[in-house]
């Protein structure tokens, strides 16, 4: 089969519409314009404007106010009619800001020979002690990577690494659906370490115990180094100079208050060890997860430190929530509880048919709904807290909809949500909705919590993310193997060949033509969709091809994009991998 060359196929879907390719990029293209009419504007502290009209244009919010003239050259985004308080319509909202997110990084490997390692005295990288490394260095994910989170309403992320002890610092990143380059994401490298009360595997520390110790003793280590430095810049006689160590640097800044401490915990005494050890040598801890913080508000509030609350909830194994039985009451209504005060827990359920749960049940029934009434316990004692997905796991709109459940006013999560960590990690702007501000924001049919309202919308400087299914789903196909592809525009029909390897929702693969193969970039199968990218470039020039598509058995057909327009494609597959994996459906 002669296929022609990528480069030719690219250069053709650009030159199919009037601009050339040389305009393109030596003259700035003119900014698109968006206008969203008679929307409701619902700031981050909870105040309402109903009948407001909004223009985008470029990365900026043009205009923004209700007798606002809709310009001749926007596209008018549609949705349902009305935007009064409480009613139907669209309702503009900052975006989230998920203070524990997600986004694909890679810290190296390293090979392992325990036979080799002294379990007493391991290598900080064994023990997953290396607070030097920085996610932002590591970062593999792109803008399009991402846009399953900014249809799910993210605009920026702090992406914190996992692992045991130290593993690494977060970093923050703005979802710009147009990073080519993970760099183009990052808009602070380093938000501070994460520490987490989990021992070493196989080696020391292990046990909770000497967790602490180890910490006390890295802490010490970090004074004493810092001590050395200090000894030999005054040119104390006899005094040599120190070696350089990176982790130890990192102790010394968070002890000298420069950045926060992300202390990963749930139960209540740990939260209690952990400000015990930031009291002992000053850093400032930020409690992520804290499912009992509840049980201890008296003393973050005194502490002055903050919560990421999880919305990951655990699910029920043995109780039954009442909603899942049969729907609920016909007369409860979500959000009812708490508001008076109380905490909300039991209020959700009734006692199952024929008398009380069994006792594991209740017990599992009473332990959940202290996790849900969380958020609003933390509000009603004064502790700072925001909502996070915990590290992407969790829907944000359904979590934050049971914290609403279960006693958290709409205001005190919406405001967990958006300018609560835009304050904590110095990005307030981003929270802010005005006239010459940025572009970014989200805009839902109905309030953004009710129970079916949806985003419909999502604008991340000035770059339109339309909402599809919202996050991810399970892949329901498997698309490796060798696929025959043929494009066409309005230049006319090319051809060339695709050849995929799929590992659970990733995929990887080339693109090939008798010139030569160009790496996919960002593949991803979300139930029956794929998506994926491929970057041409001209010299020095870089043009983003965009593919989307939908999969029936061993045929594929779908769109894509190019920044001169857009063309279809289809494909068929032609040749087998020489392994499939399973598909989980």
């Amino acid at each position: 089969m002669k296929v022609s060359s990528c480069s030719r196929w690219v250069a053709a879907l650009l030159l199919a519409w009037p601009a050339t390719i040389a305009a393109q990029f030596t003259e700035p293209p003119p900014p698109a314009a968006y206008a969203i009419q008679g929307v409701t504007l619902v700031s981050a502290d909870g105040n309402r404007r109903a009948g407001v009209t909004v223009v985008v244009r470029g990365q900026l919010i043009e205009a923004l106010g209700q007798d606002v003239a809709v310009p001749p050259d926007a596209e008018v985004l549609e949705g349902g009619e009305g935007g009064e308080e409480g009613g139907e319509g669209l309702f503009l909202y900052p975006g989230f800001i998920d203070a524990q997110g997600e986004a694909e990084y890679a810290f190296p490997e390293q090979s392992i020979n325990m036979s080799e390692v002294a379990a007493w005295d391991p290598p900080r990288y064994v023990q997953s002690f290396m607070p030097h490394r920085r996610v932002a260095d590591y970062l593999t994910a792109t803008g399009s990577s991402l846009d399953h989170q900014r249809k799910a309403g993210v605009v920026a992320a702090a992406v914190l690494p996992t692992g045991r002890l130290m593993p690494g610092q977060g970093t923050l990143i703005m979802l710009r659906a147009d990073a080519a380059v993970p760099r183009e994401l990052v808009i602070a490298e380093s938000v501070g370490p994460l520490m987490s009360l989990q021992g070493a595997q196989g080696v020391y520390p292990q046990r909770l115990f000497t967790v602490i110790a180890f910490y006390r003793q890295s802490f010490e280590d970090a004074r004493h180094l810092a001590a050395h430095q200090e000894a030999y810049d005054r040119g104390r006689a006899g005094v040599s100079a120190p070696a350089w160590d990176p982790d130890l640097e990192v102790l010394q800044d968070a002890m000298s208050g420069n950045s926060p401490v992300f202390f990963q915990a749930n139960l209540a005494r740990d939260i209690e060890r952990i400000l015990g050890l930031a009291e002992e040598y000053g850093f400032r801890p930020v409690i992520v997860g804290g499912e009992e913080a509840w049980r201890v508000t008296d003393e973050l509030k005194s502490s002055k430190v903050p919560v990421l609350v999880s919305l990951d909830f655990p699910e029920p194994e043995r109780w039954e929530p009442e909603e899942k039985k049969s729907g609920g009451s016909d007369d409860a209504e979500p959000g009812d509880g708490g508001r008076d005060g109380s905490n909300g827990a039991g209020q959700a359920q009734e006692e199952g048919e024929g008398g009380e749960l069994d006792a594991a049940a209740a017990r599992e029934k009473q332990r959940l709904e202290d996790i849900y009434a969380n958020a609003g316990r933390l509000t009603a004692a004064g502790v700072v807290f925001a909502l996070t997905s915990g590290g992407g796991e969790a829907d944000i709109l359904e979590g934050t909809r049971k914290a609403i459940e279960y006693g958290l006013a709409e205001d005190d999560a919406l405001r967990a949500l958006t300018s609560t960590p835009a304050a904590l990690f110095g990005i307030e702007r981003v929270a802010r909705v005005e006239a010459g501000g940025s572009a970014t924001f989200i805009v839902s049919e109905g309030p953004l919590f009710g129970e079916d309202s949806k985003i419909v919308y999502t604008f991340v400087e000035g770059d339109l993310e339309r909402a599809g299914k919202g996050p991810a789903e399970p892949p329901s196909v498997d698309v490796s193997g060798t696929w025959e592809v043929t494009t066409e525009s309005q230049r006319g029909t090319e051809e060339a060949v695709l050849t995929l390897t799929q590992e659970g929702s990733s995929v990887e693969g080339t693109y090939s033509s008798h010139l030569g193969d160009r790496d996919i970039q960002d593949g991803r199968v979300s139930g029956d969709e794929i998506s994926f990218t491929i970057v041409a470039e001209f010299g020095d020039r870089r043009v983003r091809l965009e593919f989307t598509g939908t999969v029936e058995g061993d045929e594929v057909s779908g769109e894509g994009r190019t920044p001169g327009g857009s063309f279809t494609w289809t494909a068929r597959r032609i040749g087998e991998p020489e392994r499939r994996g399973e598909i989980e459906r």
